[in-house]
């Protein structure tokens, strides 16, 4: 495979940058860093698993349904945090997964993988002003918001890409990303349903029968 030229090691150079800032300003206060990591682990991990929609190049991944699940089920207000690691892990893992197959890791290979960071990014900042810093008295259900943040952080991604001169999605179409955006929230939405239905009524009974 041919190395890559100076434009891509600039660009990889760059968004390495742009990683190491966002991450001095994530670091104050927020979350159990412990809590964090762990989430953020089970999310690079759950983004392995690919799922097609339709005849496109585009994958749905379970990533965002973990990163999501775990932030509801554990009821925390800060989710930029969480997004941080979960894209930075999401981006890391896939290049370590991908040098462990065998496959040429260049600079503008890498610089790709680790752009899925920007969706995970942008899902966190739509929900932070959609959601926890929406005050209005008539809000929206969550499911819809869930959908517009999945929605807004696919669009950066491919948006980025596109830029980038990575590769774009062939023959994906916003109708295709909005369907997956409706998967991924309706999962969530399901999972969170199914924990607190089924499954936190007994952890507060067993907490409260032990002495």
């Amino acid at each position: 495979m041919a190395s890559a030229g100076p434009s891509f090691c600039y660009n990889t150079h760059r968004l390495l940058f742009v990683l190491s800032v966002f991450s001095r300003t994530v670091f104050r206060g927020g979350i159990c860093m412990v809590t964090t990591l762990l989430v953020a682990l089970l999310t690079a991990l759950a983004s392995l698993v690919h799922i097609p929609v339709g005849d496109s190049d585009f994958r749905v991944t379970l990533g965002m349904v973990v990163m999501m699940t775990g932030y509801l089920i554990l009821k925390k207000k800060k989710v930029l945090r969480l997004a941080f690691f979960s894209g930075l892990f999401v981006g890391l893992l896939r290049i370590v997964v991908s040098a462990i197959s065998g496959m040429a890791i260049t600079p503008k290979f890498a610089g790709s993988l680790l752009l899925e960071f920007f969706f995970y990014i942008g899902y966190g900042i739509l929900y932070r002003y959609t959601v926890e810093l929406n005050k209005s008295i008539y809000k929206i259900p969550l499911v819809f918001s869930l959908v517009i943040c999945d929605f807004g952080g696919n669009a950066l991604e491919y948006l980025l890409r596109f830029l980038y001169a990575a590769e774009v999605w062939k023959d994906t179409s916003l109708l295709t990303i909005l369907i997956a955006a409706f998967v991924r929230s309706i999962t969530i939405i399901l999972c969170v349903f199914l924990y607190r239905r089924f499954i936190e009524p007994h952890l507060s009974l067993k907490k409260e029968e032990s002495p």
